[in-house]
């Protein structure tokens, strides 16, 4: 009989890898590793991303701003309701009127819920928003992952070294780092496959529609450019560090290398859509 087929065996191999006490992560990290035949290959994985979290940093984790669905302390309901059904989140972060860079809130979608059978409802979402919680880019997963856990709270805004937005983390990205991607019925089966797609609307020949989530690295690997992913991780975030802070953001033309970029569809905030045109 093998040992993976009678759960004392996996029991006493346990035993005799514990025997000696690992000094480090990392001989902490083989041992789970080599103990792949008395555990099963899912509880392995899981355990090998519990260990990896205090090495991640949030920043690696996070959602970038340019991909953030965001509303606005100043939005109307009919506005809002729209930014809800398109984007069917449940928690959304709500940014100050007067300050584009700072998240002011947290929107819950449940909350909303008594004005929808009014009629012609007034919704100040100021008094409806929750305080947000914020964290800095710095942080290490395994404390945000703490930190949500005693606050009850399911989202967090990471700031930057000058207090400024630089994303988003919710309990979810943080438990894909354990257990992998958590699907639900919202989520595409391959949601990179739709980050760059050719435009075949445009005169210009080598010209692709891209999504501003779109990472550097996967742009770089599907169209072989070389833009630096050290600052920024997101095409979107790439033309914000170039364009700098204007007051319109759709219609701004950037020139990179050899490729010039157009943004197709943006807001006050965030770049949603983009044209790539090798030149």
């Amino acid at each position: 009989m093998h040992e993976e087929s009678h759960p004392s065996w996996g029991m006493r191999g346990l035993r005799k890898w514990l025997s000696t006490a690992p000094e480090t992560r990392d001989e902490l990290l083989k041992l789970v590793q080599d103990s792949r035949r008395f555990l099963e290959p899912d509880t392995v994985t899981m355990l090998e991303g519990v260990l990896d979290l205090p090495a991640t940093k949030i920043r690696e984790v996070m959602t970038p701003r340019t991909s953030m669905v965001s509303l606005q302390e100043d939005d109307e309901l009919f506005e809002i309701l729209h930014v809800l059904i398109e984007s069917a989140h449940s928690r959304f972060p709500v940014f100050s009127s007067d300050q584009p860079d700072n998240v002011v809130g947290i929107l819950l979608a449940k909350d909303l819920l008594p004005f929808l059978t009014e009629q012609n409802p007034k919704v100040d979402i100021r008094m409806l928003m929750r305080r947000p919680l914020f964290i800095p880019e710095s942080a290490r997963s395994d404390q945000v992952l703490r930190m949500l856990k005693n606050t009850q709270t399911h989202i967090a805004i990471v700031i930057d070294e000058y207090g400024s937005t630089s994303g988003l983390v919710t309990l979810e990205d943080i438990l894909e780092e354990i257990v992998g991607e958590i699907e639900d019925e919202h989520d595409k089966a391959d949601p990179e496959a739709e980050f760059i797609v050719p435009d075949h609307e445009s005169n210009e020949t080598n010209a692709w529609l891209v999504q501003a989530r779109t990472p550097i690295e996967h742009f770089n690997d599907l169209l072989n450019t070389d833009f630096p992913e050290d600052e920024v991780e997101t095409m979107g975030g790439l033309l914000l560090q170039e364009i700098g802070l204007v007051s319109d953001l759709q219609g701004q033309m950037v020139e990179l290398e050899n490729w010039q970029f157009t943004i197709l569809k943006a807001d006050a905030r965030t770049i949603h859509l983009i044209r790539a045109v090798r030149k």
